[in-house]
């Protein structure tokens, strides 16, 4: 099938300005495209084709629509009989004459003629004129590959001669390219957009996309366009297309970069610095969070990407049934692969904000560790650097296998080791705040924060979040309870791990009720909770740690959570008791999860071929935590586990005499009389 010619508009706009629709060029040439279509009776192409930013002069546009245009020519797509419109000749070229009239010649010998408007000709193969026509036309290219050649030597003799001015004397020069919209041209100081730029930036760290970025600017800050020269835009609104682009740009911390003959210039302290170089590395290290979107109902959920399934390892997705009826389900569970729990979202939230406090002010900066965090800003960077440097250098190496790239790729794996080494280092700084301290740090958000999923605060909070734990494991385990209706309880069993290696898990045990002094009912919640850490942590101490915990949760009517079931706690009109708590210190420990128990030994091959088993690293300091109603009348009946196994499913190998601490703390007497296990 034969394709029908027809008129087509090429345009070329060498400025980067934003055009409206296909560009000021093929505005201007609407009313030539349809006087030549009522002329020669053909239809007028669907597209235009534009080149926006692209020079002439350097041949780069045939790499943009008019290489689209050219290879459409030599496929026939664009068939012989069609009309190329264009605003003049130097619109196809700018480059050397002879290159230039190569280019000409290439379309009209295949038929498609070109029509140039702004002096009204038309270079057609079968003109009688084509001769004459083709000599004006090598004058018309001569005389605009000259203006260009002159233009560029202008242009860059004045940008050497502004480069030179500047490092003798340290003040912004005219020549040496735009400057950026919150900067003034004229004093290089800021201007009134400067406010909404660095708002803008605290909004991308704090978790905003960019549309609401702009919108928030848009309804906040006022903004003033810095170029009038052939804006098409017309209100004053923030430009969501400047927006987007400004995460990349080093003008933010005051550094300029300029090309002069291809070489790059790169001048610090060009422009003030808008923000300092640590929030512009936080801006950079966005870009290795792709957390996926949040939820359509417009939810920011804080552990999102967090929360793991502790029976498959799969993720956890969010679950929004309106109102609070918010929850955490694993993904392959809601396609049948095992058995489907709801853990809620609002329980889960409040135990990690309060379990890990914390560590969360530290990483916040509220707890003075700015200089540390600098540093491991300053190392990731790095880190990132050296291992993109590493990869390109390995896809040299399989074009070109010598070994000179060997050995480059070898320095550069050592500065990656070494960058790592020093990484660990500083992750492995554990938080150091005791824990009878933790009541008093001040709370992380707010009930209006806590109840409003909306809230734009929460943004900030997950981000904080992401910065220290790697996952969040939940799982829940089938426990014997005597005061349920059906005998069993699911008790959860939450496991957090931060990514300097500390551990924190907090395993429930069957729920009782009580009978208060003044005969009403209370309801006792035992727990187990273990705590890994490389610092000496006196957490003996915080007796109240996690009793205070219970009780938040209690207050807001949450502790139901901590035992799924489709059947309906009412627990709120009970009174909680949570007894005593006990810390006792595992110095030898290996803190091992409950999926992972049976991996106790390491097993290598060394160079030889042999086995070598390794025990596993333990932490330096662990302690494990478990509570007692702490009556003389009151026994409660541990599951079958009992401490001593408890101990054993959180891993521990330990070999320390327990019955002394327990005597001495009066530990109620089934637990007692169970320690032989643990003294063998």
């Amino acid at each position: 099938m034969l394709t029908t010619p027809k008129i087509y508009n090429y345009a070329r706009v060498s400025t980067t300005k934003q055009i409206h629709g296909a560009g000021l060029e093929t505005q201007q040439q609407k009313n030539v495209l349809e006087s030549l279509s009522l002329e020669h009776n053909l239809p007028i192409h669907d597209e235009n084709f534009v080149d926006q930013g692209l020079s002439a002069y350097h041949g780069k546009h045939k790499e943009g629509a008019l290489g689209v245009v050219l290879s459409r020519i030599d496929s026939g797509e664009i068939p012989a009989g069609s009309i190329l419109v264009v605003f003049s000749l130097d619109r196809l070229s700018r480059e050397t004459v002879n290159i230039a009239m190569e280019q000409l010649l290439r379309i009209i010998n295949r038929g498609v003629r070109v029509y140039t408007h702004i002096d009204s000709k038309m270079f057609d193969a079968k003109s009688k004129h084509l001769t004459v026509d083709l000599i004006m036309s090598l004058l018309t290219m001569q005389l605009a590959n000259e203006e260009s050649e002159t233009k560029s030597k202008r242009t860059i003799g004045a940008s050497k001669v502004a480069l030179k001015r500047w490092k003798e004397t340290s003040e912004s020069q005219r020549n040496l390219g735009r400057t950026p919209l919150w900067i003034d041209q004229s004093t290089n100081t800021f201007n009134i957009n400067a406010e909404g730029v660095k708002k803008a930036v605290e909004m991308k760290i704090a978790g905003y996309g960019d549309l609401k970025i702009k919108q928030y600017l848009d309804a906040n800050f006022e903004y003033k366009p810095t170029r009038k020269k052939g804006r098409v835009k017309q209100s004053n609104t923030w430009d969501y297309t400047s927006i987007y682009q400004l995460w990349d740009r080093r003008t933010l911390i005051g550094e300029k970069a300029f090309k002069i003959e291809g070489v790059e210039h790169v001048m610090e302290n060009y422009y003030p610095a808008l923000i300092d170089e640590d929030t512009f590395r936080k801006l950079q290290a966005l870009k290795k969070r792709k957390k996926g979107r949040d939820t359509g109902s417009g939810k920011i959920p804080l552990l999102k990407s967090l929360v793991r399934c502790g029976i498959c390892g799969g993720a956890m997705v969010f679950m929004d049934k309106g109102g609070d009826n918010v929850s955490y389900v694993c993904n392959l569970a809601s396609k049948g692969e095992h058995e489907r729990e709801l853990y809620n979202a609002n329980m889960l939230d409040l135990l990690t904000l309060e379990v890990c406090k914390d560590a969360y002010l530290v990483e916040s900066g509220n707890a003075n560790n700015s200089v540390i965090d600098t540093e491991k800003l300053k190392l990731e960077a790095e880190l990132e650097k050296q291992q993109e440097s590493r990869d390109n250098l390995r896809d040299y190496y399989k074009a070109t296998p010598t070994k000179t790239f060997l050995d480059l790729i070898a320095d550069n794996e050592a500065k990656i080791l070494d960058l790592e080494a020093r990484l660990d280092a500083i992750n492995q700084n554990s938080v150091v705040i005791n824990a009878d301290e933790l009541a008093s740090l001040p709370e992380i958000y707010s009930d209006d924060v806590r109840s409003d999923y909306l809230h734009p605060e929460r943004l900030a909070i997950r981000n904080n979040l992401y910065r220290f734990i790697s996952s969040i494991i939940v799982t829940r385990s089938v426990e014997s309870c005597s005061d349920a209706k059906t005998k069993i309880a699911n008790c959860i069993d939450i496991t957090w791990h931060f990514k300097n290696g500390q551990k924190r898990r907090l395993a429930m045990l069957p729920y009782k009720y009580m009978q208060t002094d003044d005969g009403g009912k209370a309801l006792y919640l035992p727990f187990v909770y273990m705590y890994s850490s490389t610092n000496n942590i006196k957490v003996e101490d915080g007796s109240q740690f996690l009793s205070d915990i219970l009780k938040k949760l209690h207050k807001l009517d949450l502790t139901k959570y901590l035992f799924p079931s489709k059947g309906r706690y009412k627990w709120s009109h009970l009174v909680l008791v949570c007894g005593k708590s006990y810390w006792v210190p595992l110095t030898d420990g290996v803190f091992l999860e409950s999926h992972d128990l049976s991996y106790r030994h390491v097993f290598e091959f060394n160079r030889d071929g042999y086995e070598v088993v390794q025990t596993l690293n333990s932490q330096n300091f662990l302690s494990l935590m478990f509570n007692d109603p702490s009556t003389d009348d009151i026994v409660y009946d541990y599951p079958e586990s009992t401490f001593i196994e408890l101990v054993c499913k959180f891993g521990f190998a330990e070999t320390r005499d327990f019955t002394e601490f327990l005597r001495d703390n009066h530990f109620n007497r089934e637990l007692y009389a169970s320690l032989d296990f643990l003294m063998s």
